[in-house]
C-alpha cells in the first residue's frame, strides 16, 4: 500500500490581481510543504481569479499570468502542486499546471467548457483534447478542471484507465441552494465508479454576483469521504494521507500520456490520447509514443 499526503488550498483569489494571487499560491505551497504534504491542489484559474471574462481578450493579461506561473513553478521545490491558470498555445485554454520540484511537469487543458447560466467559457477558451497522467514516486496521479468531473465517461474515466490512482479536480464551482449535497453525491459516485481516490478543491469567496462555497473533499476509491473542507471559509487545511492501491484496480489499458513529475526516465510506455467526446465514451489511442516530461 502506498500513501500520498494531500493538502487542499481552499482560497479566495481576486479577479485580475495576478501578482497577489501568485503570492497566495506560493504561500499555500509553503504551508503545505511545512506540514509534510506531498501534493497541494489550488482552485481553477487561481492565478487570474474566476471568472476573468473579457480580461482574457487582453494579451498583456495572458502574458502576466504566464509569468506568474513561471514564478510559482520556481517556488515548488520539494512539493508537487496543481495550479489553475490560462495557457496559451495557438489559442487560450482554461488549464491546470502540474508543478514539481521547481518546474512545470505538465499541463492539462479543460475539455468540457460550460456555456449556460453564469458560465460562458466557450466565448473565451478552446477545449482540451488530452488526458495526461503523471508518475509521482511510485503512485500515478492526474488533474483536471471543474466541469470535467461531472461527466460519467469523461476525463476521470480516461485517466483512471491510463493508470491514475489519485485524481485532483480543481474547481471554481459557484454556490446555489442544494448544490453542495448533489455535488458530494456525484463526486462519491465518480470515485467509486472509476476506482480512484478523488481530491476536489473549490474556490471560496465572491466575485460580483457569484458566491463560491468551498466545501472541498477527498474521497477514497470506495466513494467514502475521508476529508471535508468547511463551507464559506478560506483555507481549510488538514492534509490527509490517501492510500493508492494499484493492485486493487483491474485497469491495464493505457488511455493517457504518462509523464514523470520527478523528471526521471521511465521504463513504462505511454500513449497519446484522443479527446473524450461529449456524449460518448472514451476513444482509445491508436499510437504509442515514449514517456516524456515537459
Amino acid at each position: 500500500m502506498r500513501r500520498v499526503r494531500v493538502a487542499l488550498a481552499q482560497v479566495n483569489p481576486t479577479v485580475g490581481a495576478i501578482e497577489a494571487n501568485a503570492r497566495l499560491v506560493t504561500a499555500s505551497m509553503e504551508r503545505a510543504r511545512a506540514v509534510g504534504a506531498d501534493v497541494v491542489a489550488l482552485p481553477e484559474l487561481v492565478l487570474t481569479g474566476y471568472p476573468p471574462e473579457d480580461l482574457l481578450f487582453k494579451p498583456a493579461f495572458i502574458e502576466a499570468n504566464l509569468r506568474a506561473l513561471a514564478e510559482v513553478a520556481r517556488a515548488s521545490r520539494g512539493i508537487t502542486a496543481v495550479v489553475g491558470f490560462v495557457d496559451k498555445r495557438d489559442d487560450i485554454f482554461n488549464a491546470a499546471a502540474v508543478l514539481h520540484d521547481g518546474a512545470v511537469a505538465g499541463v492539462y487543458h479543460k475539455q468540457y467548457l460550460p456555456n449556460y447560466g453564469v458560465f460562458d467559457e466557450n466565448r473565451y477558451f478552446q477545449s482540451g483534447t488530452e488526458s495526461p497522467v503523471f508518475a509521482l514516486g511510485e503512485s500515478v496521479i492526474a488533474a483536471h478542471l471543474c466541469a470535467d468531473i461531472w461527466y460519467p465517461t469523461g476525463p476521470t474515466t480516461l485517466q483512471a484507465l491510463g493508470g491514475a490512482e489519485l485524481v485532483l479536480s480543481i474547481n471554481a464551482s459557484p454556490y446555489h441552494a442544494g448544490k453542495g449535497r448533489f455535488r458530494e453525491k456525484m463526486l462519491a459516485t465518480r470515485a467509486a465508479d472509476d476506482l480512484v481516490c478523488l481530491a476536489f478543491v473549490n474556490t471560496v469567496g465572491g466575485q460580483d454576483e457569484l458566491i463560491f462555497d468551498g466545501q472541498s473533499f477527498i474521497f477514497n476509491e470506495k466513494g467514502e469521504c475521508v476529508a471535508r473542507g468547511k463551507a464559506f471559509e478560506k483555507t481549510s487545511w488538514s492534509p490527509t494521507s490517501t492510500s493508492t492501491r494499484s493492485s486493487a484496480r483491474g485497469f491495464t489499458t493505457p488511455g493517457a500520456a504518462r509523464r514523470s513529475c520527478g523528471h526521471r526516465p521511465s521504463n513504462r510506455g505511454a500513449s497519446s490520447s484522443r479527446p473524450c467526446r461529449r456524449g460518448s465514451g472514451p476513444s482509445w489511442p491508436r499510437t504509442r509514443s515514449p514517456c516524456s516530461s515537459r
